[in-house]
């Protein structure tokens, strides 16, 4: 089963969801649920942030539709896993945690994101950042980062369509498989590795930005990497560093921890 996710509390997310729940032929949108075959669309009953209670539930994959936010004011669709790198963990989830990532999942998503034909707005993936904390696979598909994008009911209801494409192709084995991989370095939207997953089948499971190499007490967070790579409803096989952005002393740091794991690394 397959558990597409909205809160009622966030406005895009709540759009998604409503249309999505049309789009499988709901007659009406306050119950707290409806199932179509595989796939179940649910409203939580709480912040999306703090939505822990779902691992209870038995699915197998989590998509929660969201609003998204960003300093820069940037417009853009994206999609990311969750859990948080460092002893920080002020937006849900736990210190130094990573969630179960979904790669496979994230892949067909921003494959189909990087189709769409809308101007003016980013489709990328999101560094792993903030809670819920879970062990089902999960992933997050938002838009927003400015506040035409937030009010755009048409853009929250491609979020709602997107999702429920990708979990059809989920369903029937049709989705697209590629490398799975941990992104290491450049951004918060790391265009990097959002060109290797639409160019090169590259998908994606956690990516530790370069910001969050150190955390903000001066400590480093290569520690996490081994979690990063087990972390997945697939296991990763390789990682794959934006090489220019990190310095000599976190590569060597990096590339120590990632021999003593066993798996490869790439430079992009």
């Amino acid at each position: 089963m397959i558990d597409i996710v909205f809160y009622s509390g966030d406005v895009t997310s709540a759009n998604a969801g409503h249309h999505a729940l049309k789009c499988l032929g709901a007659t009406s949108t306050d119950s707290g649920s409806f199932s179509k075959g595989e796939i179940e669309i649910r409203r939580s009953d709480c912040d999306l942030l703090h939505s822990e209670y779902l691992d209870e539930l038995g699915a197998d994959l989590i998509i929660f539709l969201s609003k998204h936010s960003s300093s820069s004011g940037t417009p853009a669709f994206t999609v990311h896993s969750t859990g948080n790198w460092s002893k920080n963990a002020e937006f849900g989830g736990k210190p130094k945690s990573l969630s179960t990532a979904a790669p496979y999942a994230m892949l067909n998503i921003i494959k189909r994101l990087s189709k769409l034909e809308i101007n003016g707005i980013e489709k990328t993936y999101e560094a792993t950042h903030h809670g819920p904390l879970l062990n089902t696979p999960s992933l997050f598909l938002e838009c927003g980062g400015n506040k035409e994008a937030l009010s755009n009911v048409a853009f929250a209801e491609k979020l709602g369509e997107i999702a429920l494409e990708a979990s059809e192709d989920v369903i029937g084995a049709v989705e697209y498989r590629g490398k799975v991989v941990i992104g290491i370095g450049g951004g918060h939207y790391p265009s990097k590795f959002t060109k290797l997953a639409v160019e090169k089948g590259y998908a994606f499971s956690h990516i530790l930005p370069k910001y969050a190499i150190s955390g903000a007490d001066g400590a480093y967070n290569i520690d996490m990497l081994e979690q990063a790579v087990v972390k997945s409803h697939t296991r990763a096989e390789c990682a794959v560093i934006d090489w220019k952005s990190v310095n000599s002393k976190e590569r060597a740091m990096i590339i120590k921890k990632l021999d003593e794991i066993g798996i490869a690394y790439e430079k992009a």
